[in-house]
């Protein structure tokens, strides 16, 4: 249950600490990062490009979710999660460091959930959704 509650968090932090932005052109090919991981290749995610009113609600929505998720957490942990930040350390090892409790996980999973099912549903265009569900199935598929 930890384990589930930390990635979550990983999840958490990626969205809200994250900005939109396409690939940048020295990012490395999916198959030079499968290959560097020993792991088979996946297909990359689809470069959804968002409209400049799409991109200024996601920052809304991810703004939202950064005061949610310091609502969640104690003092200490948000000066930790503020280190970790500044030391640049993994959202894994990051949701380590943080300690969470089995209601701070809980509650994170539900900010987190709400906040993609947002972006989902009121920010995406029908096309939008559409090329993310076609990807999630590829992957789905690919997975069994």
């Amino acid at each position: 249950m930890r384990f589930k509650n930390l990635s979550l968090l990983a999840g958490a932090l990626a969205l809200s600490l994250t900005a939109v932005v396409p690939y940048t052109a020295h990012a490395k090919a999916p198959q030079e990062i499968a290959q560097a991981n020993q792991q088979p290749t996946v297909a990359p995610p689809p470069q959804i490009k968002l409209t400049p009113q799409q991109q200024e609600q996601v920052k809304k929505i991810n703004l939202q979710v950064r005061n949610d998720i310091n609502k969640v957490l104690t003092p200490a942990q948000r000066k930790q999660l503020e280190a970790s930040l500044k030391a640049r350390r993994t959202p894994q090892e990051i949701t380590t460091d943080l300690k969470l409790t089995q209601q701070q996980g809980q509650k994170l999973r539900q900010i987190v959930v709400a906040s993609q099912q947002q972006i989902f549903n009121n920010v995406l265009t029908s096309q939008q959704r559409q090329e993310i569900q076609q990807y999630q199935q590829s992957r789905q598929s690919g997975k069994r």
